[in-house]
């Protein structure tokens, strides 16, 4: 792990002047790059899997919401699409599995003695070239609103891709010998290779070691995955749907009539949305907020805030998570100068959630607005700061993140029809009993 260096003396007369030097090995240094690299991606992704099942809980998420602390902007929309299960597992979970691999054949490659330090580097390099791959593939579908974004998630791709350039940085061998290494295992496997030699059953030892040690945690994370899911497919009862919202604390949200509202102001329940147009939840709810309204009309009044999740308009991010989201509610509200704003907010997530000036143009058409005042209202100073009021009441009600939803001043965590639908009608049944009593 170190290298002794010895200066060489010119002379005879030098060498009592001849010192010895000891310097780090490069190797040394970047395997502990590696190491750190690793351990990073494994307290992430468990962080992640520990959120994606208590999602899974009976009464929602109870575990600490790190996206929504670091980024301001939760990860659940990502953590709970059921795209990203795979075999039963959440990608989270599959997280864990691959950086327990890692972490394994890092081990092996530096401790444990039998001279296969070379053949675990090359067995981590190839995991890291298929981890990057993967992430490479689930970065470009969230940039292109193709799949929920998850800050926490691009995060952990960031750090796989990182740690396979420590990799190879690592590696004590050129790429092509890497390659001949990895034909010669192939050639053994399938018995056309040479006989195995002591330091290829050590290695067969080790790999297997470590494959192991993976199927532990796979297992671990598939019985647990497993049993959150069938806690999930049981509804949670009315008791307990009640109990987890009355113990929320009841906020002070204003609202009044220049606010995009359905229903009357005086309804007996209110309903208070924060949403960001760029957002895949709030698309979903969208659909929720509809069948509420034609189930309940005059008992509730639903009133939509503006939370856009981009830098450009909204200080609490540290980095923009949804360009365009500004531009896009800014739009919004001067759809609303026009008494156009649900006809606006319909046709904008029909039209996929795009946030060019073009798509928002076309959507203005499809809304029936008139272009010429639309062009005027969408970049006004009134618009945009009738937007960051709302973001301003966002920021001090600490939203964890968009949809949040508030019903009569109470943060409704999770967010679904049924919980909603039950709540409300908890609710009117209390305003009911407080007229006749």
């Amino acid at each position: 792990m170190w290298r002794r260096r010895t200066t060489q003396p010119s002379s005879a007369h030098d060498l009592e002047g001849a010192r010895v030097e000891v310097t780090p090995n490069p190797s040394l240094r970047w395997w502990l790059a590696c190491t750190l690299l690793a351990a990073i991606g494994l307290i992430l992704c468990t962080i992640l899997l520990r959120r994606t099942l208590a999602s899974r809980s009976p009464g929602g998420p109870g575990a600490f919401d790190l996206c929504s602390a670091l980024f301001a902007s939760t990860c659940d929309d990502a953590l709970g699409d059921q795209r990203f299960w795979f075999g039963g597992v959440p990608l989270a979970g599959w997280g864990l599995v691959y950086f327990t691999g890692l972490s394994g054949l890092l081990f092996v490659a530096r401790f444990v003695r039998g001279g296969f330090e070379p053949e675990a580097l090359t067995s981590g390099t190839l995991l890291a070239v298929a981890g990057t791959a993967v992430g490479l593939a689930l970065t470009v579908s969230a940039g292109l609103g193709w799949a929920p974004t998850c800050p926490l998630c691009l995060t952990v791709h960031g750090v796989n891709a990182l740690l396979l350039l420590a990799l190879r940085r690592a590696h004590p061998r050129s790429a092509a010998q890497q390659l001949r290494m990895v034909r010669a295992a192939w050639d053994w496997l399938r018995g056309s290779g040479a006989p195995a030699t002591e330091s290829a059953r050590w290695t067969l030892v080790g790999h297997t070691s470590v494959a192991l040690l993976a199927a532990l945690v796979f297992q671990w994370v598939y019985v647990e995955s497993a049993l959150r899911g069938a806690q999930a497919a049981r509804p949670p009862a009315r008791a307990q749907i009640i109990a987890i919202y009355s113990e929320s604390p009841r906020l002070a949200l204003p609202v009044d009539g220049d606010d995009p509202h359905l229903g009357p102001l005086t309804a007996p329940v209110r309903l208070v949305v924060f949403e960001s147009f760029r957002c895949s939840g709030c698309r979903r709810l969208s659909g929720t907020l509809s069948r509420l309204r034609d189930r309940f009309r005059d008992r509730l009044l639903i009133v939509y805030k503006h939370y856009p999740l981009s830098t450009t308009c909204n200080g609490r991010l540290a980095r923009d998570l949804q360009p365009g989201a500004c531009e896009v509610a800014w739009a919004a509200q001067a759809a609303h100068r026009q008494a156009r704003f649900w006809a606006f907010y319909d046709a904008l997530w029909a039209s996929g959630m795009e946030a060019l000036p073009e798509s928002i143009a076309e959507t203005a058409r499809r809304a029936n607005l008139d272009s010429t005042r639309f062009a005027a209202d969408w970049q006004s100073e009134s618009t945009k700061d009738r937007v960051a009021a709302d973001i301003a009441l966002g920021t001090r009600l600490k939203i964890p993140g968009t949809p949040a939803v508030f019903l009569d001043g109470r943060l409704v965590v999770p967010v679904s029809a049924e919980i909603l639908e039950t709540l409300i009608r908890y609710e009117l049944g209390r305003e009911k009993r407080g007229a006749a009593g």
